[in-house]
């Protein structure tokens, strides 16, 4: 805790001497945004789920609450994994009838501090597009996890063609959806990205390039989550936009108008305006996003 404690208010410090927060742009979302955001939400909950990458198909099964539409729509797995390379990749690709959807759904990391306590956060070359640099942990949960992940998806689209492609996740989950989608959508899948309280992926020439991807990119933030403001735009981290920012309290029911959307790489008006870093923004997304895991540790 004392890792985490040190780089937010270092955080917040820089920030606080660096630039005053922009103003906020008076963007809501949608009802039907809303929607969209609060079900992939609780895919990106049953990724923390033990039943729903155990590497055996079948329905998606959340306890404590998290994903009762995905529960309601009768969602199957057709293709689980779990702890593959250093940072432990873990998730499934489902399938959702009645939405018409195939979801790729990366879990985040066992234990919190596992993640935020890495303070290793030299880039590293991608091969994904030209200049793109990323983290290093964040690349591997992806390598690790490509070659089975793009067999499956191709498996699930030819077999149900019209339907919609995702990925989400949240955290660490949220980082390796993003570099999947960059790189999936380079091979040919057209993939929507939605993400939750996702750090910082690569530098600016890979923000910009995921960015310019034309499938729709969905990162959506809680209020003052410490996660998103890690490892830092000082650092020459960038974010992938636009940005949605959940500016409400942890453990209330999110409208529509309580979200507003920013763009830019380097966003100064949604989370980034905030000069404070919680984890408990950051485990709280239209639900308690990680109460799934059992055991999850601060």
């Amino acid at each position: 805790m004392h890792s985490l404690t040190f780089l937010t208010a270092f955080y917040s410090l820089l920030v606080a001497a660096w630039a005053a927060p922009a103003p906020l742009e008076a963007r809501s979302v949608s009802a039907s945004q809303l929607t969209q955001f609060s079900l992939y939400e609780q895919y990106a909950a049953a990724a923390y789920c033990k039943d729903d990458n155990d590497n055996s198909a079948g329905a998606i099964i959340c306890n404590s609450n998290v994903c009762p539409q995905v529960q309601t729509n009768g969602a199957t797995s057709v293709y689980e994994f779990s702890d593959l390379g250093a940072t432990d990749a873990t998730g499934f690709i489902a399938i959702d009838n009645p939405n018409k959807l195939i979801v790729l759904s990366y879990r985040g990391s066992r234990s919190l501090l596992n993640f935020l306590g890495d303070v290793n956060f030299a880039f590293v070359e991608t091969d994904i597009c030209d200049g793109c640099q990323v983290h290093a942990g964040f690349f591997d949960s992806w390598t690790s996890s490509r070659d089975g992940v793009s067999q499956a998806l191709a498996q699930a689209h030819q077999q149900y063609p019209g339907y919609t492609l995702v990925t989400t996740g949240h955290s660490l989950g949220a980082a390796v959806a993003t570099l999947a989608a960059a790189d999936l959508r380079q091979q040919g899948f057209n993939i929507a990205l939605y993400t939750y309280g996702s750090p910082m992926v690569g530098n600016d020439v890979f923000a910009n390039f995921v960015t310019a991807q034309t499938n729709g990119n969905f990162r959506i933030t809680h209020a003052a989550d410490a996660v998103p403001k890690l490892p830092g735009y000082l650092l020459s981290y960038r974010h992938v936009s636009p940005e949605y920012w959940i500016n409400k309290p942890s453990g209330q029911t999110v409208a529509a108008g309580d979200i507003q959307m920013s763009t830019g790489i380097l966003d100064l008006k949604g989370n980034g305006r905030t000069l404070t870093a919680t984890l408990t923004d950051h485990l709280w997304y239209f639900n308690a996003i990680t109460a799934c895991k059992s055991g999850f540790e601060l």
